[in-house]
Order: C-alpha cells, then sequence, then structure tokens
C-alpha cells in the first residue's frame, strides 16, 4: 500500500501545482482587469457620450426632415396648381389655334377678292390681326407687339408664334 499512497500523493502534488500555476495567472489577469478598469469605465462613458450625441444629432435631423418635407409639400402643391393652369391655357391656346385655323382659309378667301384696302367699318386691331394671319411663320416670329394692341391680342400673338415655331 506503500506505493499506493505515494502514487496518490505525487498525483495530488502535480495536481496542487498546477493549481498554484494556474492561480498565479489568474492572478495575473485579475490584476490586469483592476488596471484596466479605469480605462474601461472611460470607455464606457465615452460610449455613452457618443450615443447621447448620436441620439441628438437624429432627433435634430428628423425635426430638419419633417421642415423639408413640409416646405417640398408646398412645392408640390405650388407645382400642381402650376400644372392645372398651363393645361388650362394649353387648352385656351388649343381652342384659339382652332378658331384660327377655321378662319384662316376664310380670311384668305376674303382677302383674295378685295386686296386693296381694308374696309371703312374694320378697326385698327382688326387690320393688324388680319395682316397677322396673312404672314408667314418667320414674320410672326420677328413681328414686335406694338403699345396699342390690347393684353389679348398680344396673348393672341404669342400663342401664334408658339404654334408656329
Amino acid at each position: 500500500m506503500d506505493r499506493f499512497q505515494l502514487g496518490i500523493e505525487i498525483a495530488l502534488s502535480v495536481l496542487l501545482l498546477v493549481t498554484i500555476f494556474y492561480s498565479l495567472y489568474l492572478g495575473r489577469a485579475l490584476s490586469v482587469l483592476r488596471r484596466d478598469r479605469g480605462q474601461l469605465d472611460a470607455l464606457i462613458a465615452s460610449l455613452q457620450s457618443s450615443s447621447a450625441q448620436a441620439q441628438s444629432g437624429i432627433d435634430h435631423l428628423r425635426q430638419t426632415t419633417e421642415l423639408v418635407g413640409r416646405a417640398l409639400g408646398k412645392t408640390v402643391e405650388s407645382g400642381k396648381s402650376l400644372k392645372r393652369d398651363l393645361a388650362m391655357l394649353c387648352d385656351r391656346s388649343e381652342t384659339l389655334a382652332q378658331q384660327l385655323e377655321s378662319l384662316l382659309p376664310a380670311g384668305r378667301v376674303a382677302t383674295a377678292g378685295a386686296k386693296a384696302a381694308p374696309r371703312a367699318e374694320e378697326r385698327p386691331e382688326e387690320t393688324t390681326f388680319r395682316s397677322a394671319l396673312r404672314l408667314k411663320p418667320d414674320e410672326v416670329r420677328t413681328m414686335k407687339p406694338s403699345g396699342s394692341k390690347s393684353a389679348a391680342e398680344r396673348e393672341l400673338l404669342r400663342a401664334l408664334r408658339q404654334k408656329q415655331g
């Protein structure tokens, strides 16, 4: 039994030595952790500060996005209104152009027989309008509106210029 006891004592001694070296290793690791705990606390404080700044930035970004969204919404609504207005103007100009096109052959026939002088009962604006119907597209584009023309005549001439070129 002596050998058996000796074997057990040797095994226990080896295990004791392993435990001693492992406890020294753990002691050093704990001392490193204690020493780095201050740095870890500073890192945690820095992380908290950074997350607070990020949250503040997100809130600011959200507010800015809302403001820009409202402004963009107003711009879009204004654009829609302008689109409706332009569509209405295009429809009106199409109607006026169709009326002019229907008058154009009649005007040419009427003016072919009586090219001499304008009728006495015609006003000067009507003479200008009739002469504008006889103009070539390049002449209509270069025609300057005079100060005596009404707004409707200027709009009509502008529509003619756009239609022809």
